[in-house]
């Protein structure tokens, strides 16, 4: 939204004001494209793939989640080597199978919600390919049963990789591109 009040906001300055305030409009214009270019626009809704397991889910987009999360439908914390892990499985819609996952456990978070106590979930990395890109962030665990989508893609995925245009559903295209 900032992005199309600012290229809007010039547009009008431009039809406003004296051509020299339209080429340094133009300029401004240019710039924040530039600085855009890096990022790959997705929508509100897209597809998530887990190399790894073969599993591909489909994803709310939210902006405001600081935190990605995944839905499992069991969990078990254990321990492998003196060090924390964690089995989870994850129902796969399309094959109706069930997929089982081991990570380490990198940590317990606690999710504030409003008017009601703070839960805890467990945390782990998880490698995604989200559009053109693969890449590898942190994802609480739970029970997202209640949810339409079982994952839920944050600020730390998004971070600096994606523009959300809340008007797309299921835009993201696989190409290259790549960040471990």
């Amino acid at each position: 939204m900032k992005l199309k009040t600012t290229l809007f906001f010039c547009f009008l300055l431009g039809l406003a004001l004296s051509p020299v305030t339209v080429a340094a409009a133009t300029k401004t214009t240019d710039a924040l494209c530039t600085e855009l270019a890096g990022f790959s626009v997705i929508g509100e809704l897209e597809n998530v793939t887990f190399r790894e397991e073969g599993l591909r889910l489909k994803a709310r987009i939210d902006t405001g989640a600081e935190t990605s999360s995944l839905g499992v439908a069991s969990q078990q914390k254990f321990e492998r080597d003196g060090k924390k892990w964690i089995q989870f499985t994850v129902e796969d819609p399309a094959s109706e199978k069930v997929i089982e996952f081991e990570r380490p456990l990198i940590r317990i978070a606690k999710i504030k919600r409003h008017g009601a106590e703070a839960l805890e979930r467990p945390v782990v990395k998880l490698k995604i390919t989200l559009g053109a890109i693969d890449i590898t962030r942190e994802f609480t665990l739970a029970d997202r049963t209640q949810y339409a989508y079982p994952t839920l893609i944050g600020r730390n995925v998004l971070s600096g990789k994606f523009l959300v245009d809340v008007n797309r559903k299921f835009s993201a295209s696989r190409s290259q591109g790549s960040e471990e």
